[in-house]
């Protein structure tokens, strides 16, 4: 498990750059806290993909009582960007793949009437501006999700997002590439070769997402409470541990 992770001195470089995308002239809202109110809880999963993450979020949502917030995210950008929310919400946390893929939605559909209309009828405005307005939107989406409490965020950089939030537990799925490489032949009928290879790429994506927008790639063990090895652990289990951690939670301020 040594090999996922950043060094100390690695870590401390790359928290300095960590921070919320700024507020912007197009829209002065203040951005939510962030923070649950005393007695709900907040639980964020950062997963490799393969290790099956996604499952374990659905099962402690299904199970406590918690909101699954996961491609609802998109959905809600899209919703507000008065985008095709279809050409959206297959998309994960890719760098290119997700924001790339809205943007050019962007262009082709009908302008949006939100306080970010403006701005995106603009041609003269620059793609870069564009896509900080949606990661803009996504942040506070998942702000929004975490300040109501009593829900289950998965990925999208919410364990930067919502480092150090009372009542909130965040937690790494991961597994070895073989184990990750056979979940993927299964659930997405691929062979080996084109397997690994897919792998290879959404964890490069991942990767270049969280470091592009938060600095970091997420592997530092020191942003999560709780690390679990699927190859190790039935899905179920894991799920288990999670649950059984939540009252813990609750309580801290």
């Amino acid at each position: 498990m040594v090999h996922l992770f950043q060094t100390v001195e690695q870590g401390k470089t790359q928290a300095n750059t960590t921070q919320v995308l700024p507020e912007t002239v197009w829209d002065n809202e203040p951005l939510p806290s962030g923070i649950p109110p005393e007695g709900r809880v907040v639980v964020t999963i950062a997963r490799q993909f393969g290790s099956g993450g996604a499952e374990i979020g659905h099962m402690v949502a299904n199970t406590s009582t918690l909101q699954y917030v996961d491609y609802s995210i998109i959905e809600e950008v899209a919703r507000r960007l008065g985008v095709d929310v279809q050409r959206a919400a297959h998309q994960d946390e890719q760098t290119v793949g997700m924001a790339g893929h809205i943007l050019e939605a962007i262009r082709v559909s009908n302008p949006f009437v939100a306080n970010y209309g403006s701005l995106f009828n603009q041609p003269t405005i620059p793609s870069q501006s564009k896509e900080l307005a949606y990661m803009q939107l996504t942040q506070r989406v998942i702000l929004e999700s975490a300040t109501e409490g009593d829900a289950v965020i998965v990925g999208r950089g919410s364990q930067f997002l919502l480092h150090n939030t009372p009542r909130t537990l965040h937690i790494y799925i991961f597994a070895p590439l073989a184990s990750r490489t056979k979940n993927v032949m299964e659930q997405y009928h691929l062979n080996h070769v084109q397997a690994e290879r897919l792998i290879e790429q959404r964890d490069y994506e991942h990767d270049s997402y969280l470091r592009r927008y938060y600095g970091a790639d997420g592997h530092r063990p020191g942003l999560y409470h709780l690390l679990i090895n699927t190859s190790l652990f039935s899905l179920e289990l894991a799920a288990d541990l999670i649950r059984q951690t939540l009252p813990l939670i609750k309580g801290l301020t």
